[in-house]
């Protein structure tokens, strides 16, 4: 028996719907898993940030803690040596377990806790204490190289050596060993201690070209090496000295060391043979020329600067006086240098 079509509708639009309905469902089902799928995407990269976050704290926190380390008190002694000994390629594990198991938590926690005045304090104070250290050691090494002994200058040496393995762009240690080979050669006459000696000095002064003793002990030593080297390479050698004596000059005009040597080059300069005058004129444009009389000017001007009687320069004194046909002033320089029992010159 047929069913009625009112009947057929309602079960047309029944079933329509339960199909409607069950699209609908599937629909939003697939929604939700989309923004499951999506939030555990969201929730895996912030995790991963999250990690990288942490490993970044944990670096700094390291970094201050070992920062913390090495400016207390405690621990300067132990890693100023691992320093030193890291420089020389001679690290002892030793030292280094030590250090390792000289840092205890309380330390750690410190170091997070402190603030950045007190990180300051400990930098400041370190670097005083290296200061004054090197400060000393170098007023020890000056009175040594003073000394005539042959032992105490090549002890002087090795320690300047040593210490500018720590320190090898330091001007002031590197002219110092320039001049410690300069007084080995006086004792030795042992021409590499020259060679060494410039090469000292050359490498202070690309470190450091406006500091006086620098280009003062260069010139020094270039001077000295014109004593074993030929006309054309003295007379080349003779220009690079005069540059820098006058540096040195510009630099300390109240070095009485330096307008001594400066009056000895303008002698030298007067006594050059006619000869050696073509050899210098080959070189320069302006070829150097001296006369006695600036040269003692140059040495009138150290001996008002020098605090201590001074026979080398007495002698040259005298020696300009007699070049210029002023016997009496000679004479009178003679007598006083005769009366100066022990020379205290360069």
């Amino acid at each position: 028996m047929p069913l009625p079509q009112n009947v057929n509708a309602l079960l047309g639009a029944g079933v329509f719907g339960i199909v409607c309905a069950a699209t609908l469902y599937v629909v939003e089902h697939y929604k939700q898993d989309r923004r499951r799928h999506a939030m555990a995407k969201d929730l895996a990269r912030l995790d991963n940030e999250l990690t990288v976050l942490r490993q970044e704290l944990n670096a700094l926190l390291a970094m201050q803690k070992q920062k913390y380390f090495y400016h207390t008190p405690h621990s300067q002694f132990l890693s100023r040596s691992i320093s030193r000994a890291s420089k020389r390629g001679k690290r002892n594990k030793k030292v280094e377990s030590l250090i390792a198991s000289s840092v205890t938590s309380e330390d750690y926690a410190s170091a997070v806790d402190g603030d950045s005045s007190d990180l300051e304090f400990y930098d400041v104070s370190d670097d005083e204490v290296d200061a004054k250290t090197l400060e000393k050691e170098l007023a020890e090494i000056d009175a040594k190289l003073e000394e005539s002994n042959v032992e105490e200058l090549e002890s002087s040496l090795e320690r300047l050596q040593n210490l500018c393995m720590e320190h090898p762009e330091s001007p002031h240690l590197l002219w110092r060993l320039g001049k410690a080979h300069y007084k080995l050669f006086e004792k030795t006459e042992l021409q590499d201690h020259i060679a060494k000696g410039i090469e000292a000095c050359t490498s202070a002064l690309n470190h450091k070209p406006e500091l006086a003793d620098v280009h003062k002990w260069l010139a020094i030593l270039v001077g000295t090496r014109t004593k074993f080297q030929p006309i054309k390479e003295k007379i080349l050698d003779g220009h690079l000295f005069k540059k820098h004596v006058d540096a040195a000059i510009r630099l300390n005009p109240g070095d009485p060391t330096v307008h001594h040597m400066l009056g000895r080059f303008e002698y030298d300069l007067a006594e050059l043979k006619w000869y050696e005058r073509k050899v210098a004129a080959a070189l320069f444009a302006q070829p150097p020329d001296g006369s006695y009389d600036e040269a003692l000017e140059h040495f009138k001007e150290a001996e008002r600067l020098a605090t201590h009687a001074w026979k080398e320069n007495k002698l040259c004194m005298a020696k300009c006086y007699i070049k210029t046909g002023r016997i009496e002033e000679a004479v009178k320089c003679l007598k006083e240098a005769d009366a100066i029992a022990t020379d205290n010159g360069v």
